[in-house]
């Protein structure tokens, strides 16, 4: 689970995921969503800090002549947290129609799923935005049968296992950051397949590269892996359309080119996977949470 809003508040962050996973197992669906939607907007009155760090990432994609446009989505971003939180807790619940059309639609143009389930090792990329809910989609969907994720530790041992819990039950299982690299390796190896949240450098190793007009620091993991296993890096996008439909966009594969040294495909592939989730954000841009501090450089 990635750091996020509450990350400098431990106790007040597990109280908060404590009740909405309470929400998330006693509430109808449309009440739950409610209620989420109030916790955002408290989440975004008092949170000052907060606010400058969101407007400052979402000022790379929101013109600086539309001041009005990026207070409102700053807002939408606290909102958008909360909503993918409630339905995160709840995916075991959440309805069939949920994963169905018109609620959710799949864009595929390169045919990536054209057969059901996906059964090649493959690396499945995106961003921090309903990333697992992602995973549910692409389940409910049929596009895989199961999935191992790389997951950052919420360093609480309840939320954790709470998270863990709410994979299992769509197919996936979580690897620990901590020891992702070798675990990883050995899934994609055995014909697994792998889920990444690429756009974030949580240990400081990344590589930095062109991002929205400005440098920053990507992790190496699905570009090494992709060298190493020659897997394709698969990117996808799950975008909210409304409160209750979202839509599932499938980018092109990012295939290595073994005719390069291994450094310069490791250079190469993070480029393109750069450019692809670029294209992601500037698609919602309110949606892409943005709690840290993105362009900040590692110590």
């Amino acid at each position: 689970m990635s750091r996020d809003v509450l990350a400098g508040y431990p106790r007040l962050r597990l109280l908060v995921y404590r009740c909405k996973s309470a929400i998330a197992r006693t509430s109808p669906l449309w009440l739950g969503r409610i209620l989420a939607y109030g916790v955002g907007t408290v989440l975004w009155a008092f949170d000052a800090r907060g606010r400058k760090v969101v407007a400052r990432n979402l000022a790379h994609f929101i013109p600086v002549r539309c001041p009005e446009a990026r207070a409102r989505a700053v807002r939408r971003n606290y909102i958008a947290f909360s909503w993918y939180i409630y339905e995160s807790f709840r995916l075991h619940r959440l309805p069939p129609a949920f994963f169905r059309p018109p609620a959710l639609t799949i864009t595929d143009p390169w045919g990536v799923f054209a057969q059901r389930p996906l059964r090649t090792p493959a690396i499945l990329v995106t961003v921090h935005s309903n990333w697992e809910l992602i995973t549910a989609a692409i389940y409910h969907l049929g596009l895989i049968e199961r999935v191992e994720v790389i997951a950052l530790s919420s360093g609480d041992r309840a939320i954790d296992a709470l998270f863990e819990r709410m994979r299992n039950a769509v197919g996936a299982h979580s690897l620990n950051l901590d020891q992702a690299p070798l675990g990883a390796l050995r899934a994609l190896r055995a014909g697994k397949i792998l889920g990444v949240v690429g756009d974030r450098d949580y240990t400081g190793n990344g590589l930095r590269v062109p991002f929205a007009g400005e440098a920053m620091s990507l992790p190496l993991g699905p570009a090494a892996l992709a060298v190493q296993t020659h897997a394709p890096i698969i990117p996808l996008y799950l975008a909210r359309r409304t409160h209750t439909s979202f839509s599932l966009v499938v980018g092109r594969p990012i295939h290595a080119d073994p005719t390069c040294s291994k450094a310069d495909q490791v250079v190469a592939l993070t480029h393109q996977l750069a450019a692809v989730m670029v294209r992601f954000i500037v698609a919602a841009p309110a949606q892409w949470i943005s709690f840290h501090d993105a362009w900040r450089r590692q110590p």
